[in-house]
């Protein structure tokens, strides 16, 4: 059956999006990196330690027993390989959610650009964490992330515009996040500036006059029971809300979104959530769902060239285990990594089957 449904998807209509020049799309991964040590890396140990889920944790953790698990992704040789995992699929680049230097959470982002293999895959920025610096970090993190704009690699629309992403906004961040701009165009660039946000056309007149191009999202909560119910929320909630108020916009492409490990152990900055009472979560998607979502997302951006100028989506997320989304393999049996997702992923991006790197492929059962 998945064979012929990915069949279907690469032959009928405007489906041949395997990438020749620019011909379909740029296609990037949100990157959330709490798995490279810290304590962060040792709250979500807690949140994916039950046994119940394991089959999330990411490729490079360890089972101790049935409650208990280590996640140690602050290696290069981890990094390098997530780079070749990536531009196996065909990803473009990956979208780093950025924190200040100094944080653990930045290690994954110096060893991308550390890594020998980053030619492979481009990247930018989500800047958030980054504009909510101390008032003493905060110059020098705006000059760092201009600097970062001017890295080889970094992922380019319209030509030569910088992609920036950012969300969660109010005066004091659209304040930080004018002074990141001004210094970017006074270094001579001119950002192409994402607002993720919630709701596309009143994100839009909300946000433009503080110098963004488009709008985007970052992820969509969902209390339905099916994975297709979230995809389709995602479809008319965000893609058909843009397209009929006429705003620029990046489309984001979902891969999950249930928050039951953080519910069952909840994390340090999530505490009072909503989702804490929430009773029914979307179930996992299957590598058919995503590639279906995924493609659905290519042709919507084909056709309403009007409002996707930049000519990209986004996914959620490249890394996203215990919130629910991601595509990066997961850890299966006896340690090997499941790449079913990403291979779905390549299917529809390259319109072919199969990896061109020696990794290891674990079919689950549909």
């Amino acid at each position: 059956m998945r064979t012929i449904l990915l069949g279907i998807l690469l032959l009928c209509g405007p489906m041949a999006f395997a990438r020749n020049g620019n011909e379909r799309p740029i296609v990037g991964a949100i990157r959330w990196d709490a798995w490279t040590g810290g304590s962060v890396t040792e709250q979500v140990e807690r949140t994916l330690g039950p046994a119940k889920y394991h089959s999330r944790l990411p490729w490079f953790a360890k089972i101790v027993d049935d409650k208990t698990v280590k996640i140690h992704g602050g290696r290069q040789t981890v990094m390098d390989r997530e780079i070749n995992f990536a531009a196996d699929a065909g990803l473009d680049y990956w979208a780093f959610l950025v924190y200040p230097e100094s944080s653990t959470m930045s290690t994954a982002l110096k060893q991308y650009l550390a890594s020998k293999e980053r030619k492979k895959l481009g990247f930018c920025l989500i800047l958030h964490n980054t504009l909510m610096a101390s008032d003493a970090e905060w110059p020098r993190e705006r000059d760092r992330a201009v600097a970062l704009l001017q890295e080889p690699g970094y992922q380019k629309v319209l030509g030569n515009r910088p992609l920036v992403y950012t969300f969660q906004g109010g005066d004091f961040l659209f304040g930080r996040f004018t002074e990141f701009l001004c210094q970017a165009k006074q270094a001579g660039m001119n950002p192409y500036c994402v607002y993720m946000g919630w709701n596309p056309s009143s994100d839009f007149k909300r946000v433009s006059p503080h110098g963004f191009d488009a709008v985007s999202n970052y992820a969509r909560a969902c209390d339905q029971p099916r994975f297709s119910d979230l995809a389709k929320e995602v479809e008319t909630e965000y893609w058909n809300n843009a397209a009929e108020a006429g705003v620029p916009y990046i489309p984001l492409i979902t891969t999950g979104w249930n928050k039951h490990p953080r519910k069952d152990n909840p994390v340090s900055w999530e505490i009072g959530h909503p989702y804490h009472s929430q009773k029914v979560f979307p179930s996992s998607a299957t590598p058919d769902e995503i590639a279906k979502h995924l493609h659905n997302g290519l042709s919507f951006v084909k056709e309403h060239p009007d409002i996707c100028k930049a000519q990209a989506v986004v996914i959620y997320a490249w890394n996203e285990y215990d919130e629910g989304g991601w595509l990066a393999p997961t850890r299966g049996p006896h340690g090997k990594p499941v790449t079913d997702r990403l291979d779905a992923v390549g299917e529809v991006l390259k319109g072919k089957k199969g990896t061109q790197h020696e990794l290891v492929r674990i079919r689950q059962k549909n």
